[in-house]
């Protein structure tokens, strides 16, 4: 079967999640790294998580195209693609009141990738599991941008730490309180479906880590420099300035 040989192949790679929907080949890499304390966002404290993804998923392409696929295309947060409603077409997870798809292995913290093809493979099943519902998330939100299970992309702290220019004084002593400079992870670290996580399996996302900037590791950078010490990491795509400006801010008085 065409399915069996493209699960072996991902499994091959270390990929352990996969699901099918009706176009795509849909993939899961978890980034979950235990006891680390730092100021940017869990996800961006690896090597850039789009080629290490993308670099897998080019692999698993060739062996859909040796399948018969003749119209391929990769993507990882990239070209358009609903990657959360493709994994959940694909049966990889429930969507959770934080607007996040939630596996029950991975919890939240994932990257989603998919393999758009010209295949005719039957899909999996949704997930029929449901979030908690809780309400933990909306209460812990530092900005109110969780709402009745609906969230606010434009007021979501980590969409505000990645704003170029300056920020409003509500923005600013948002980012201040919870000492952040790039990204918000209080959604994902108060859910109860990330409990008792593992630390991911992929090995790319365990080495050359950055928890932590301070003024002092970008103070004095030129972009060419900081482009040379930063650019292998997502962290650093809207250069070094916003970052900058965050950990100013937590200078304040």
């Amino acid at each position: 079967m065409i399915k069996t040989t493209i699960i072996n192949a991902a499994r091959a790679l270390g990929i352990e999640k996969i699901g099918f929907s009706k176009e795509a080949v849909v993939a899961l890499f978890p980034y979950f790294v235990k006891g680390e304390e730092g100021n940017l966002s869990l996800y961006a404290r690896s090597l850039d998580y789009h080629t290490i993804a993308e670099d897998k998923l080019e692999s698993l392409a060739k062996v859909v195209a040796d399948c018969g696929a003749t119209d391929i295309k990769v993507h990882v947060d990239k070209g358009g693609m609903d990657d959360r409603k493709a994994a959940f077409d694909a049966g990889l997870g429930f969507l959770g009141q934080n607007g996040l798809i939630i596996n029950p292995d991975y919890g939240s913290y994932f990257f989603i990738g998919q393999i758009v093809h010209n295949l005719e493979i039957d899909a999996d099943n949704p997930d029929e599991r449901e979030c908690l519902m809780c309400g933990r998330c909306e209460r812990e939100c530092p900005v109110g941008a969780i709402l009745g299970g609906k969230v606010d992309t434009a007021k979501c702290l980590s969409h505000i730490s990645q704003k170029k220019g300056e920020l409003l004084p509500e923005e600013e002593a948002a980012l201040k309180k919870h000492k952040l400079c790039w990204g918000c992870d209080i959604c994902q670290s108060v859910c109860p479906h990330n409990r008792g996580l593992d630390t991911t399996a992929i090995p790319e996302f365990k080495v050359d880590r950055i928890s932590r900037l301070t003024l002092k590791d970008l103070e004095g950078l030129s972009n060419r420099e900081f482009n040379e010490k930063y650019g292998r990491y997502a962290f650093s795509w809207r250069g070094k300035n916003v970052l900058l400006r965050n950990l100013k801010i937590h200078e304040k008085e």
